[in-house]
């Protein structure tokens, strides 16, 4: 696999963690993430697009994209051209939808929201290799709402938000992990708005949770 495109979309809700964990499991593994923001022609789009724009421009290339117009499609498909490619994010983003633009076809079948907590009815139930004239390869996953990371020593996870990197260095503590030491740099560029603060409190929610794995990792 070289690239994971996580698609979100204005409804079901995006959730941020998930991309956060998509993100990270695709830098241990070397694959590059691309983030869409689908059903650019809902409303709300472009707050979602905003945010994602804020939070993870340091970490993936970020496309706009409507199955319904074509918009963002040409660019999406020159970057992923001749790649092995999984798509990937919550049930009802629209990943079938986006494989039938692809396709020009309705080959995937594509679902509704249910009604009970905007979460979408999940019709891809098996992974689907896709291959396209021009080479590429593309996997289309089942929608899912939650992940769990591998296990990883806790003081590694900062080394996943490249927008910490400028400023880690400046920390009064050598191998601070930008969670409970006093006189960070990374807190101080959060309270400065220069770190978007919704990802830092993504990040020590995720420490904390990680640092508990961690620390039961023999029981």
């Amino acid at each position: 696999m070289e690239c994971i495109v996580i698609v979100l979309a204005p409804l079901p809700k995006p959730d941020m963690m998930l991309v956060d964990k998509l993100i990270i499991g695709a830098a241990e593994n070397g694959i590059v993430p691309i983030i869409c923001v689908n059903k650019a022609d809902m409303e709300g789009a472009d707050k979602v697009a905003e945010e994602v724009a804020s939070d993870y421009k340091d970490e993936a290339d970020i496309l706009v994209i409507s199955t319904q117009t074509n918009q963002g499609i040409p660019e999406l498909m020159d970057k992923i051209k001749g790649k092995y490619v999984c798509l990937a994010g919550q049930s009802a983003v629209g990943k079938s939808s986006l494989i039938n633009c692809i396709l020009g076809s309705d080959k995937q079948l594509t679902g509704d929201l249910s009604k009970k907590g905007d979460r979408g009815k999940n019709t891809t139930r098996h992974i689907e290799i896709i291959t396209l004239a021009d080479g590429t390869k593309i996997a289309d996953t089942c929608g899912f709402n939650k992940l769990e990371l591998p296990l990883f020593e806790p003081s590694r996870l900062s080394t996943y938000y490249a927008e910490f990197d400028e400023c880690a260095g400046k920390c009064k503590f050598r191998g601070c992990n930008h969670y409970k030491e006093s006189d960070c740099a990374v807190k101080r560029a959060v309270e400065e708005g220069k770190i978007a603060k919704s990802r830092y409190d993504r990040y020590i929610a995720l420490f904390s949770h990680i640092e508990s794995r961690w620390n039961r990792r023999y029981d």
